[in-house]
C-alpha cells in the first residue's frame, strides 16, 4: 500500500537516522577486557553514539505519529466517504421507489379507467340500457374489448327494439278482438239473443271476468312499451286526492263485493291536493287496490288512508329517497297508503315487485295473476311526478304500499312533462 506524503518523510528520517547511527557504531571499538570470573567490564558508549540513538528513537516515534495521523485521516474520510455513499444510496432509493410508483400509477390508470368504463356499461346494460357504448379510440387491447363490446350492444339493442315492437303490435292487434268478445259475452249476459241458464251465465261471467283480466294485461303492456319508448305525458296540475282515491274504488267496486270485502277510506276533512296527473294517479290507486283485492282472503277489509305530511317519512327506502323532488325545500308532502291483510311480501322482495316481470313466489300460487308489470309501471308513473313508492309489513299480516306526492304549490299552474326515461 502508497505510503502518504508525512510517512515517507519521516520515514527518510528514520533511514538517515538509522543509517548514522549504523555509522557510529560501527566505528566503536569492538575488544573488551575481561575482569577476574569472566566479567565483562562496563562500556561507556561515546556521547556522539549516544546522541544518535535518541535521535533513532525520535525519529522512529515521529513515523509512528505520522502513521497514526494518517490512519486517523484514512479513518476520517472513509466516514465521509460512507455517509456520502449512504446519502446517495438513500437518495437512488427513494428516486427508485417515486419512479416505481409513479409507473405503477401510471399503469394502474392505464387499467383502471378502461375497467371502469367497461363496469359502467355493463351495469346500464343490466338496467336495460342498451344504448350504452364504449371509448374505442385507445390503441390496445381494451379498445378491442370495447369494439366487441360495442357489437354486444348494438345486437342485443336491435333485439330489444324488435321485442318492444312486436309486444306492441300483438298488443294492439288483440284489443280489437277481446273488445268484440266481451261485448259479445256481455250481450249473451244480458239475453238479448235469447234466455240462458244459470250455468251457462256463471261460464259466461267467467269468460268476461277472464277478457277483462286480459284487457288489463294488454293495457299494462301497451303502457310499458309508451314508458319504454319515451312518449307518455304528464298534465301536473293540483288535483284533491280523496276524489282520486273514490273514482280508483268505485272502478273496483264489483271486485271487492264478489270476495265480500270491506274498503275503509280514512280520508282528510279539508281538500289535500298534489301536483299530478289525475287519470295516471287513478291508474296507480287502480293497481295497488285491485292487488290488495287480489291478495286479501274473503271477507277480510282493505284500508285506503291519505294524509299529509311535513316530513319525509322514516321508513322510506334510501334508494327511494333520493328520488323525491324537494326534500331539501322544505316543502311538504301527501302520503297514500293501501294496506290489506293477505300473505304478505318478504323482506327480500320488498324492492323486486316493483321490476318488470317479477312476481313474489307466494302470488304466483293464486289465480288470476297478471305478468308483474303493474308496479313496474306504478313505480315510474310515481317517480315521473318526483315521488316514490315502497311497500311495507303491515302486523299482523299484510303489506301497506305507499305513495308519496308533493304537495301543490299556491300558484297551481298546470305543467305538461313527457315521461323520457326507460323502464
Amino acid at each position: 500500500e502508497a505510503l502518504s506524503p508525512e510517512e515517507q518523510i519521516e520515514i527518510d528520517r528514520l533511514g538517515k537516522s538509522w543509517k548514522e547511527f549504523v555509522d557510529e557504531y560501527d566505528s566503536f571499538p569492538r575488544t573488551q577486557e575481561q575482569q577476574e570470573g569472566g566479567k565483562p567490564k562496563t562500556v561507556m558508549f561515546p556521547e556522539k553514539l549516544q546522541d544518535s540513538l535518541r535521535q533513532l528513537q525520535i525519529n522512529a516515534e515521529s513515523v509512528y505519529q505520522a502513521s497514526k495521523a494518517t490512519a486517523a485521516k484514512e479513518i476520517r474520510e472513509s466516514r465521509v466517504t460512507s455517509r456520502t455513499v449512504s446519502v446517495f444510496s438513500w437518495c437512488a432509493a427513494a428516486i427508485a421507489l417515486v419512479a416505481s410508483a409513479l409507473v405503477s400509477f401510471l399503469i394502474y390508470r392505464s387499467i383502471s379507467i378502461p375497467l371502469s368504463h367497461l363496469t359502467e356499461g355493463t351495469r346500464a346494460i343490466a338496467e336495460g340500457k342498451f344504448y350504452y357504448r364504449l371509448d374505442t379510440s385507445r390503441n390496445d387491447e381494451f379498445s378491442q374489448l370495447a369494439k366487441d363490446f360495442n357489437t354486444m350492444t348494438l345486437q342485443l339493442n336491435e333485439l330489444d327494439e324488435l321485442k318492444r315492437a312486436f309486444i306492441s303490435h300483438v298488443s294492439h292487434e288483440l284489443k280489437a278482438p277481446l273488445a268484440s268478445m266481451r261485448e259479445t259475452i256481455q250481450l249473451m249476459l244480458e239475453e238479448i239473443p235469447g234466455p240462458l241458464t244459470d250455468k251457462q251465465k256463471r261460464l259466461l261471467e267467467l269468460n268476461l271476468q277472464s277478457g277483462a283480466r286480459l284487457t288489463s294485461m294488454i293495457a299494462n303492456l301497451l303502457d310499458l312499451s309508451r314508458i319504454e319508448a319515451g312518449v307518455i305525458e304528464y298534465e301536473l296540475k293540483p288535483l284533491d286526492l280523496a276524489p282520486l282515491v273514490r273514482n280508483a274504488i268505485a272502478l273496483l267496486e264489483g271486485r271487492v263485493h264478489e270476495k265480500n270485502l270491506t274498503v275503509e277510506q280514512q280520508l282528510p276533512d279539508q281538500p289535500l291536493a298534489a301536483e299530478c296527473d289525475g287519470d295516471r294517479i287513478i291508474q296507480v290507486l287502480v293497481n295497488l287496490i285491485g292487488n290488495a283485492v287480489k291478495f286479501s282472503p274473503t271477507g277480510s277489509s282493505i284500508k285506503v288512508r291519505v294524509q299529509p305530511t311535513d316530513v319525509l317519512p322514516s321508513r322510506i327506502p334510501q334508494n327511494r329517497r333520493h328520488a323525491v323532488k324537494g326534500e331539501m325545500n322544505g316543502n311538504e308532502y301527501a302520503l297514500v297508503s293501501v294496506s290489506d291483510s293477505g300473505p304478505g311480501i318478504p323482506d327480500a322482495e320488498k324492492e323486486r315487485v316493483f321490476e318488470r316481470f317479477h312476481q313474489v313466489k307466494q302470488a304466483r300460487k293464486g289465480t288470476g295473476r297478471g305478468v308483474g308489470l303493474g308496479l313496474t309501471i306504478c313505480r315510474t308513473i310515481i317517480e315521473a311526478h318526483g315521488g316514490a313508492i315502497w311497500v311495507e309489513d303491515n302486523p299482523p299480516q299484510g303489506s301497506t304500499f305507499r305513495v308519496l306526492l308533493l304537495r301543490a304549490g299556491e300558484k297551481g299552474k298546470s305543467v305538461v312533462k313527457r315521461a323520457s326515461t326507460p323502464i
